[in-house]
């Protein structure tokens, strides 16, 4: 593979884990590559200012102009996309046997890339120099912590490559974190980037997540700087605010007020299109909106073959602006569904600690088949109250320090088939309390 079509690949995204890690290694042993990496990053830089000036300069648009307006724009996207490509390949060009990162919990699959090694498995405690952090599932979780007591937690299927030489950079790829960042020093704060944004934290608690063509930031706690890489502009996001930093420089970069938790809540796919970043496929019908589910990695065996699950997921995280679910001891979940054929199904409920955003626990119930009964076009309704649901994680002293849900944040729920697509389909979802 010659190095321009490995570079494209790579800004891509459409290399395998194996060509990632090959990659990695190169980019530290060839200097030619890294230089020609450099280039492409500053040619990218260049074209961004140039359109940028363009724009500036030309206040008014014609037809014809609103054309070039939209070329422009998508060197800005190109821009910001190779800017998070080179940031990341930065990560590989210096030092990088210090340790960076320690994983303190985890739940599901990861694996981590470094130096040109791709492992699959992980041990608790184990600390990790600079390198790529992947959960692999859509319940998969991981906290991470920096050795000045900064952490991190990534959620669902997400790619955080992380270093330290001075400064703490990450760039999370795809998936959404949480961080709970203890004061940096002064002139240094921490830079998290994503394809289409830059946050520069100070210390601070914040969510954040990057979709598709945007990234959404929530802060719980102190100020965060939001940059958005297509054109540059930045504001300043305050506790108890959230924003969106989209790829189209054309709207507005503003922070609003972050709802207040709630405890009751539904969401009806009959009549609202959800987050593309939600697991499963909409699809909009004569009778209304379904979402249908998609198969996703529930774990891995120690062969390393995959474990697949089709599900559909509600990340109210995700919408915008996010919203926060809480768990009570009178919760119910409930769903009207339907399948092509009658199967047991698994409702997971993913959780963090209010406020500081740590890892909560991850808990499940199992709905017999004979529990569900279809009307005669086939659609049931389910209720879930949360005293059903039991910790996923089997480790004594995970299930003793996460028993429950109740009192948590809901980050995640997640309704799956077993190993069987039964063409799950969902209408509405809500949650609820008894009176």
């Amino acid at each position: 593979m010659n190095d321009d079509l490995l570079i494209q690949r790579l800004l891509d995204g459409t290399l395998t884990s194996a060509e990632h890690a090959e990659v990695n290694q190169r980019l530290r042993d060839d200097a030619a590559l890294r230089e020609h990496l450099r280039d492409v990053a500053e040619q990218a830089v260049a074209m961004g200012d140039m359109a940028r000036q363009r724009e500036t300069d030309t206040p008014v648009r014609s037809p014809h102009s609103a054309g070039k307006s939209a070329r422009y724009s998508s060197w800005l996207a190109l821009a910001a996309s190779l800017t998070v490509l080179a940031a990341s390949a930065w990560l590989f060009l210096g030092s990088r046997e210090s340790p960076v990162l320690t994983l303190v919990d985890a739940s599901g699959s990861i694996a981590w890339s470094h130096g040109g090694e791709w492992r699959t498995e992980v041990s608790i405690g184990e600390s990790m120099s600079a390198g790529t952090l992947e959960t692999v599932g859509e319940s998969a979780t991981a906290q991470l912590q920096f050795r000045d007591g900064s952490l991190i937690n990534l959620t669902g299927e997400s790619e955080l490559s992380f270093s330290e030489d001075g400064q703490k950079l990450l760039v999370l790829r795809k998936g959404s974190l949480s961080a709970q960042v203890k004061p940096q020093p002064k002139g240094k704060p921490m830079l998290v980037r994503t394809p289409s944004a830059e946050a520069e934290v100070v210390g601070t608690v914040f969510d954040l997540s990057t979709r598709s063509d945007d990234t959404l930031l929530k802060v719980n706690e102190g100020l965060v700087k939001l940059k958005r890489l297509s054109d540059g502009s930045a504001i300043d996001v305050p506790a108890k605010s959230s924003a969106l930093a989209s790829l189209d420089s054309s709207l507005k970069l503003n922070s609003s007020t972050t709802p207040a938790p709630l405890s009751a809540w539904s969401f009806d796919f009959t009549s609202t299109v959800p987050p593309r970043d939600w697991r499963g496929v909409w699809h909009d019908t004569a009778e209304g909106g379904r979402m249908v589910s998609s198969p996703y990695i529930a774990s891995r065996r120690p062969a390393e073959n995959m474990i697949t699950h089709f599900g559909v997921s509600v990340r109210t995280g995700m919408l915008n602006p996010p919203l926060t679910l809480t768990a009570t001891d009178t919760s119910i979940v409930r769903y009207r569904l339907k399948q092509d054929q009658p199967s047991p199904l698994q409702l997971m409920l993913l959780t963090s600690v209010p406020k500081k955003g740590y890892y909560g626990g991850n808990f499940e119930c199992v709905i017999a088949a004979d529990e569900l009964k279809p009307d005669a076009d086939g659609w049931c309704d389910i209720e879930i109250p949360v005293s059903r649901f039991r910790p996923v994680d089997q480790r004594q002293q995970i299930r003793e320090r996460h028993p429950s849900p109740v009192g948590n944040i809901l980050t995640c729920m997640l309704l799956s088939s077993f190993q069987k697509d039964t063409k799950l389909t969902v209408a509405r979802f809500e949650l609820k309390s008894t009176p």
